[in-house]
């Protein structure tokens, strides 16, 4: 056993992440079967093979037969998450499981990898091929890449199940959690933990293992020698609902993080951690020479202090961010081989650096140029919502920075590719930052982004031509979040890729079997310009003919949210990324010789925090329409779920108003 391993505060797991695509995802990442299980499958049962429902959901695409998760911090030669699921596939619809993602998180390795299909004859087939690298999820903050596979020849009554096991990184402990609540019906879960019991560097004395536990009343972890247990049957589905915030506050799970004497209360812990992190990075600061000498050449000549943070904070964003780009193969770090950052001046040498670091040579140079500036550890709320009573450094696996201007605070993300000066990716606005010092750091309020930083302008020329197609250009304008979330998304794609996200979301607003096509696209690589792109769009029986009427939508774009109010009422809050705003002018030309018999009528509704506005007038030759929709919220409780449904109703209401035109000629197509 090595004689001592680090405390992993550069390197984190995301378990919020792990724990929120388990449960969304088809087949996900919990974890495997107790150690001597591991070289050979389980025993298919008679009971296994007559099951034909999951109990108390008649409808249910399949069931988990058998979930086991074992841990292993104790074995150095074997450290590892080892996991085993066993499937059955009861409908059609079921056959979707056969398709198996597995999150790898950076730094860990998938091996031991072994899957089969078993018929309901019996007949067995075995999985011999090699996983491949896919995108599992992408929204706004994140994009998971998975290692991913298909099982052969499944089929409704097919039972499929696999192993594998997930390497750890060497010489480092991390918080594990357990996931004990998946997608489907579990009728039998195994959960093992070894622990690690030798010194940990940078921990104080008393180290152990301690649990977080989110269960039912009668599920019961037991201690075992240096680890713990968890035996559970009939475990329900868990069921989330569109648009909610991060499921690791809602679903069963078990969270086992490793500390020492500072575990007593949320206070001691914290202090212990900011101690920590503010001792390692003020080491990795320092105050070099050439730091001050940088600083001193960039702001050279420039009286007005904000001006001069700008030119320090454009610097840095030049750096190359190595967080922000797709994750490099063994070979290919070798072949580029860039070496580690030891401090703050080999990232300004070297010219590259991971996001904490590239946050901490601005700090340096903040400083060196006469800035009050600290350190800022948070959490992303698109991933895990922070609980300082959950004693686990991973929460705050981030950091930004806090710059005292005149007086003024600036909240500022130089580690994030693009983000704009004032700015903050919207993952680390309203929530909880430690402050670091060397007394142990203080909890300050990070604050909220507002409508006006996160908009879509949206302008339409178009013409409705007689057959009732709607044709012409659209002109769409991201500005702060909605540009930055687009750019960082686009890293890791080629120009065609690009072109395809961006064609994409229009046809997603526009009405069903529109086209669109990208014209031009101006300042990807840009932080402050907005990110414009120019479309031509093609909307075939965007007007229907009723009698000597036609009938078209005052309003292009198809509410965004439609679906998610569906339902009369809901169990978990409604979860946006950021508030926002929509702006769109559309101008559609009519055919020549029909008149406009009525228009829409003006909608304003508000709730306090939104407001929805349309107007439209006609001039003879085109309909002029002018809509506005602000939302400067993201957190709306189940309580206020009637309010907030009703306002979108209005949204929905009013976008599908519909101006009235008459006259002769008319040429469309009846039911369009």
């Amino acid at each position: 056993m090595n004689p001592q391993a680090s405390f992993s505060s550069g390197h984190f797991r995301a378990i919020g992440v792990f724990r929120c695509l388990a449960i969304t995802l088809c087949l996900a990442f919990a974890c495997f079967p107790a150690c001597g299980q591991r070289q050979s499958w389980l025993p298919v049962t008679a009971a296994d093979m007559g099951i034909k429902e999951a109990p108390g959901n008649p409808g249910a695409p399949a069931i988990q037969i058998y979930y086991s998760q074992s841990i292993d911090d104790y074995h150095e030669d074997d450290q590892g998450e080892y996991i085993y699921r066993r499937i059955k596939i009861l409908t059609e619809k079921g056959k979707r499981y056969a398709d198996v993602e597995i999150k790898v998180p950076p730094d860990y390795r998938l091996i031991e990898l072994r899957a089969r299909t078993i018929h309901p004859d019996g007949k067995t087939i075995d999985f011999n091929g090699k996983p491949f690298d896919k995108v599992i999820a992408k929204g706004k903050g994140f994009a998971y890449l998975a290692k991913s596979f298909t099982l052969p020849d499944v089929t409704v009554g097919s039972i499929i199940e696999y192993r594998y096991r997930l390497a750890f990184p060497t010489n480092t402990v991390v918080a594990h959690e357990w996931v004990v609540q998946h997608d489907l019906f579990t009728l039998k879960e195994d959960f093992k933990m070894q622990s690690y019991t030798g010194p940990i560097q940078g921990m104080e004395e008393g180290q152990g293992l301690s649990l977080f536990q989110t269960l039912p009343r009668s599920a019961k972890v037991q201690r075992k020698g240096d680890g713990f247990e968890l035996h559970m049957e009939n475990v329900p589905a868990f069921e989330a609902e569109p648009d909610m915030p991060p499921q690791e506050g809602y679903i069963y799970h078990v969270t086992m993080a490793y500390g020492g004497r500072e575990m007593a209360s949320p206070e001691a812990f914290w202090t212990a951690a900011s101690i920590r992190w503010n001792d390692e990075a003020e080491h990795f600061m320092g105050d070099s020479r050439e730091i001050r000498e940088t600083a001193a050449q960039i702001t050279r000549g420039e009286g007005d202090p904000e001006k001069k943070l700008r030119l320090l904070y454009e610097r840095v964003q030049r750096v190359r961010n190595l967080s922000f780009e797709r994750q490099r193969s063994e070979e290919e770090e070798k072949k580029e081989n860039l070496k580690p950052n030891q401090n703050a001046t080999d990232v300004l040498n070297r010219d590259y650096g991971s996001s904490i670091e590239i946050a901490r040579l601005f700090v340096a140079l903040a400083r060196a140029a006469g800035f009050p500036a600290w350190l800022l550890r948070t959490g992303n709320r698109g991933e895990r919502l922070f609980d300082r009573g959950q004693l686990y450094t991973e929460q705050l696996d981030g950091e930004i920075t806090l710059v005292k201007v005149s007086g003024i605070d600036f909240f500022l993300d130089p580690g994030t590719r693009f983000c704009p000066f004032g700015s903050l990716r919207w993952t680390r606005t309203s929530v909880k930052g430690l402050k670091l010092d060397k007394k142990g750091g203080t909890f300050v309020d990070v604050p909220a982004a507002a409508y006006s930083q996160a908009v879509i302008n949206r302008t339409a020329e178009v013409v409705l031509e007689p057959d009732g197609a709607l044709k012409g250009e659209l002109l769409v304008q991201y500005t702060g979040s909605e540009a930055l979330e687009r750019r960082l998304e686009a890293i890791t794609t080629d120009e065609p890729g690009r072109t395809k996200l961006l064609e994409d979301e229009v046809i997603d607003w526009l009405p069903a079997g529109s086209a669109a096509s990208l014209k031009e696209v101006h300042a990807w690589e840009s932080n402050d310009d907005p990110l414009e792109a120019r479309f031509v769009i093609n909307v075939p029986g965007y007007a229907s003919q009723a009698g000597k009427r036609l009938l078209a939508p005052a309003c292009l774009y198809r509410a965004r949210l439609k679906d998610l109010f569906k339902p009369q009422e809901r169990k978990f809050p409604v979860y946006f990324p950021y508030a926002f705003t929509e702006n769109d002018h559309i101008n559609m030309k009519v055919p020549a010789g029909l008149s406009v018999e009525s228009i829409p009528q003006r909608q304003n509704a508000g709730i306090g925090y939104a407001v929805y506005q349309t107007a439209s007038q006609f001039d003879g030759k085109q309909l002029l329409t002018q809509r506005l929709l602000r939302v400067n919220g993201f957190f709306f409780r189940p309580e206020q779920y009637a309010d907030v449904k009703g306002f979108f109703g209005k949204v929905q209401s009013g976008d599908e108003q519909q101006v009235v035109l008459q006259g002769v000629g008319l040429h469309v197509q009846k039911n369009n």
